[in-house]
This record gives C-alpha cells, structure tokens and sequence, in this order.
C-alpha cells in the first residue's frame, strides 16, 4: 500500500509541473487504482491478489476434482496389486485437495464455476478408465507429461510467491504442493518400475 501511496504523489507531482499530460495522468492513476494488474495467473492479469486467487482456486479445484474421478477409474480396472494401492492414495488425495479448494474459494466469497470441456472428459476418461490399455501404458503417458515436476507445479508454484496478504491461502496451496511432488513420484517411480529406468525419457 505504501508503495501505491509514493507512486501516486509521484504522479501528482510529475503532472503539477505539466511533466505528463491529462490522458497520460488519467492512464497511470488507473492502472495504479487497479493494481497495474501485477497478479498474474495463467497467462491473465488480474487487479488484486484476492482476483486472481478465486480464478486460480476454481481451476485448480476443478483439475484436482477431474483427477480424482479418472483416477478413481483407472483404479478400478488396474491390473497391478501395486499399482492399484498407489492410485487409491492418490485418488484420495486429489479429492480431498478438490474439497479444500472448493471450501476456501467459498470463504473468499467465490462460487465454483470452472468445468471440464465433454471432449476432454471423454478423452480422458475413455484411455483412463480403459481395461485395453494396461498398467504400465497408462504410466508411461502419464510419466511423459509430469517428468520434469517442478514445471509441471509452477502453475501453482507462481501463485505463491505472488500471495503477499491471504497467508491462510498461501499455506494451504503451500501444503497441497508437498502433496503434489509426493503424487508425481510416487507415479514416476511406478513407471519405472514397470516399463525400466528409460521408460518416460
């Protein structure tokens, strides 16, 4: 805030000595009034942290809500003991994750609006759900995607380190992090576990 007060004086100062004209003055008092848009999530500036904050957690709800489901059915048609013992757990996580999500977008006065796109649902739910592909298959794909886990998590990670007021948020995004990297492990272990040490390379 303090920051925001010296750069308005600064402003005022700067078109009292007809420094910068009316339309310019205009232009930066609003930009200022609004933030400057400095919070930015997903490619999207936003205006204040509490903003950007509702669109991040209703995205991130509805992904980890999706992930459950799917995971959920690929467990259900998995063909290894062991396999199957780490997606319940995980499967577990990520609904819980959706729920507390869900309930701290509430708290901040949001309502859950996101949703998965039919064509996605179905892609996903149709390889996932799947009893022709096996185990070792469906780990392979997923290890492609999540093989480097702190790009995959900077999407979240980005978000933190932008929170400067809502620490109850910040620390609970903070926590479903450690969750996620346990996730993402426990997932690329198993694939290479099945499919060798090259397998996602």
């Amino acid at each position: 805030m303090a920051t925001v007060d010296f750069e308005v004086r600064q402003l005022l100062k700067a078109y009292r000595k007809g420094l910068i004209s009316d339309e310019l003055f205009e232009e930066q008092m609003r930009e200022l009034q609004a933030g400057g848009g400095k919070y930015v999530f997903n490619g999207k500036s936003y205006a204040s942290e509490r903003e950007m904050l509702m669109h991040f957690l209703d995205e991130y709800r509805c992904a980890e809500s999706f992930a459950a489901e799917y995971l959920k059915c690929w467990s259900e048609v998995s063909d290894q003991e062991c396999v199957k013992g780490g997606l319940r757990a995980i499967q577990q996580r990520e609904a819980y994750h959706a729920k507390l999500l869900e309930e701290r977008l509430r708290e901040l006065g949001g309502v859950p609006q996101c949703t998965v796109s039919p064509q996605q649902r179905e892609k996903e739910m149709a390889f996932y759900a799947s009893k022709d592909k096996t185990d070792a298959e469906k780990l392979q794909h997923v290890a492609k995607q999540i093989q480097d886990l702190p790009k995959v998590l900077k999407f979240i990670t980005d978000v933190i380190d932008q929170i400067q007021e809502d620490q109850q948020s910040k620390e609970l995004l903070r926590s479903l992090v450690q969750d996620e990297y346990s996730s993402g492990n426990w997932l690329l272990e198993a694939n290479r576990l099945l499919n060798g040490p090259q397998a996602a390379a």
